[in-house]
This record gives C-alpha cells, structure tokens and sequence, in this order.
C-alpha cells in the first residue's frame, strides 16, 4: 500500500498493491467511463426500482446521473483545494462527514464518507480524516442501497478497506498528513 498526494497537504488516496491507480483516480476514472456505469446500472438495475431512485428509474438516467455528479464532484475537489490553501471556506471539512455504525466513537484518524451533490446521490468516497481539513482516500463507489453491506460494488471493499487502511496507519506510527 502506498499514499498518493493528491492536493497535498490537505488530500491524499491510498494506491493498494497490485493497483496501477490510487483510490481517488480510480473512482473518477471509473465514474467518467459511460461503459462502465451504464453496465453496472444494468447489471443492478433492480435496484433502481426503490423509491428512493425514484428519479432515476432506468440505467441510462441513472449512468447520466453518476457521469453529472462526478464532473461536480472532481470541480469540488479542485475548489476545497484552492479554498482550503486560501484559508477561505467551505473547505474539506465541510465536504466529509462522520461515518457512524461500526465507526461512530472512533475519535483516532477516524473514516469519513462524501455525498455526490445530488439528493438522493448515487456516489460515495470514504476517507479517514487525519487532523482538521486533511483527509486520506480510501476507497468509494456507486451506492444503489440502503447500506453499504447490501450495496454492488460497496459490500465487498468499503469496511474491509477502511479497516486494512486504519491498521496501516496504526502500524506505521502515521497519525496526521505530517508523518506521510
């Protein structure tokens, strides 16, 4: 595992082994690949028929809406960035929020998750926040369910990747952006 800059010092991605892209390039990468989504709505699509899509009722509305909210998404970045290097506001700490459940009285590099801007949105980045407006990327992805454990594409990676992230930084002595 390897740590990125992405806008340092205030952004960093977790690039796994075996990966040729960090976590942050990857989503983006991913979320901007019309194929990809389109196949993955498709291939998901009986999700769409909750009420909570009710927006976005096909695979095509629900990979245009995954394609707006990342070109949003991406712009964001770069403008907490810009903000956060300013000193202005919003930054990145009003970007991420707290990720409760399993992680809710973790007060040490605790996980955070962001929202694309639509409501209800599609996409999710999870990061660990590492002191005030600095944040690590660990992973994310499209999320069609109530939950990340019965959502495609979230289930299998999200938890055990925060977790296999935390450990990493614990064993390393890694506790702010300055020990990266």
């Amino acid at each position: 595992m390897v740590i990125e800059e992405i806008f340092p010092p205030y952004i960093y991605s977790v690039r796994y082994d075996g990966e040729d892209d960090n976590e942050y390039d990857r989503l983006f990468n991913e979320w901007n690949d019309m194929e990809y989504v389109t196949t993955f709505m498709e291939t998901h699509q009986q999700y769409l028929s909750s009420p909570v899509w009710s927006q976005t009722p096909t695979p095509e509305d629900a990979s245009r809406q995954v394609y707006e909210e990342a070109e949003i998404m991406e712009s964001n970045f770069e403008e907490l960035a810009e903000n956060s290097a300013n000193g202005s506001k919003p930054d990145f700490d009003s970007l991420f929020r707290f990720f409760n459940g399993k992680y809710q009285y973790e007060l040490e590099i605790p996980p955070m998750k962001s929202y694309g801007p639509k409501r209800p949105s599609l996409l999710r980045i999870y990061a660990i926040k590492l002191q005030q407006n600095r944040y690590l990327i660990t992973g994310g992805g499209i999320k069609l369910a109530n939950s990340i454990q019965n959502s495609p594409g979230l289930q299998n990676h999200v938890i055990q990747n925060i977790d296999k992230v935390r450990d990493f930084l614990f064993t390393n002595g890694i506790s702010d952006s300055e020990d990266i």
